[in-house]
């Protein structure tokens, strides 16, 4: 059962100190709503975070949210006879969503959660008991169910991989048995033609066992071979099997590795032409800032339209991992005197590039359990609100690394630009995006 997002005015909302117990002293602006047939609910959004009322004038606290409560609903999800708690925000496009699981034992409520994803936009099926689907996009979705111990499994999911420069448009469904185990892929190309086959084009092209950094072996396909995609994962990962050999088992292969010959990409300075400079990481305080810039040292002034930052990794035993950023939007640099690029201040020279692509810290996201930095992203990007981007890949291997920023534009051919080499310890000392 929906009901509008419009409601009476607040009259008045008291909450007492959390010290001993909660309690609502006010009429709520939310109706209330049935459990089972003797206990019913009803849900308030004070400063202290979301707390349920049961008709028995227990108060339970649910959660701090910082989305502004819409509307909430009770149904029951898990199929045990009682109704959960269903608490949506309207905003931005999505319908985000909460959920809590009716304990009746303790006459309480637990959070349901499902690590990395957010639900959003849900649906659920009468026909279908104790299942859920959450809408990422109208492609996009994850349908959890539970077992017969009312315990949450993702029973499926649904993925897009766009890939303009790869000419790839590419449509995935998992479905999973309740142990967790891949009972059916289903892949197609969105535009209902044939999944395209690949040809490799740089030199050779490492393979991995799995879709993760630390699983490279040292195996390559070689220059020419075409290759059958039969799974990818996230959008940087293609499952293949290869045209050339019936003995070809199925492996994965790395996106950015794929598109851009990582064994050429070196640093060259180009005294007549465009530069990529990475200034020294660390300082002082122990944060990680990344901070790059472009010289235009050429007669041509330079523009990009379709330009992307990869950071370029090298273990102690001379492994290379590369992996994109961001995209970086338009750039313009008109040409500029190398002799100008550093300048004499007080008795020091002082770098002064062309343009500054980022100087952004490297934070920690406490929710999110990654290192993160700051994009200031386009109103033209098609991204989520959030200004932060994962800066490393998952399952990066601890260790002493060389970096080096690599940048692209896919639509010119010109060389990627790679940055001058420096040095990174991972993982880098956490400091949360919240300290200043």
């Amino acid at each position: 059962m929906m009901f509008p997002t419009a409601y009476k005015e607040i009259l008045s909302l008291l909450i007492c100190s959390f010290a001993t117990s909660l309690s609502l002293s006010a009429q709520s602006r939310f109706p209330t709503l049935e459990v089972n047939q003797t206990i019913q609910v009803t849900v308030d959004q004070t400063k202290k975070g979301i707390v349920a009322k049961l008709n028995n004038d227990k108060i339970v606290f649910l959660k701090k949210w910082n989305r502004t409560l819409s509307f909430f609903e009770t149904y029951d999800i898990n199929n045990d006879g009682y109704k959960d708690l269903i608490l949506n925000s309207e905003e931005q496009e999505k319908n985000y969503a909460l959920i809590f699981l009716f304990e009746p034992k303790s006459l309480t409520y637990r959070e349901l959660k499902y690590p990395g994803h957010e639900f959003s936009n849900l649906i659920f099926t009468k026909q279908v008991p104790a299942t859920i689907t959450s809408y990422v996009n109208e492609q996009e979705w994850l349908q959890f169910g539970f077992n017969k111990h009312s315990e949450l499994y993702c029973c499926g999911e649904s993925n897009v991989l766009t890939d303009h420069q790869l000419s790839l448009s590419l449509y995935q469904t998992r479905m999973y048995n309740i142990g967790g185990s891949l009972k059916s892929l289903k892949l197609a190309c969105i535009e209902g033609e044939n999944i395209p086959l690949l040809e490799v084009r740089v030199d050779r092209l490492r393979i991995y066992n799995e879709p993760s950094y630390h699983a490279g072996t040292h195996n390559y396909l070689q220059k020419g071979a075409v290759l059958e995609i039969t799974a990818f994962e996230g959008k940087e990962w293609l499952k293949i099997k290869s045209k050339d050999t019936k003995e070809f088992i199925e492996k994965w292969i790395n996106v950015s590795e794929f598109k851009i010959d990582i064994d050429k990409l070196r640093y060259v300075e180009d005294k007549n032409g465009l530069n990529l400079v990475m200034i020294d990481p660390q300082n002082k305080s122990g944060n990680f800032f990344f901070s790059i810039a472009l010289n235009n040292y050429s007669n041509k002034r330079f523009e990009s339209y379709c330009g992307k930052i990869y950071i370029l990794l090298e273990n102690e035993g001379g492994h290379r991992f590369l992996y994109p950023l961001y995209d970086t939007g338009d750039l313009k640099l008109p040409p500029q005197n190398q002799k100008d690029t550093y300048s004499n201040k007080t008795g020091e020279k002082w770098f002064k590039p062309g343009m500054v692509i980022d100087d952004n810290a490297v934070q920690w996201d406490v929710k999110k359990n990654q290192f993160v930095i700051f994009h200031d992203k386009s109103e033209d990007d098609d991204v989520d609100a959030y200004p932060y981007v994962p800066f490393f890949p998952n399952h990066l291997p601890a260790g002493k690394y060389k970096i080096s920023a690599v940048f692209m534009d896919t639509e010119s051919h010109q060389t990627p630009l790679v940055s001058n080499i420096q040095e990174l310890k991972f993982p880098l000392k956490k400091v949360s995006i919240n300290e200043k």
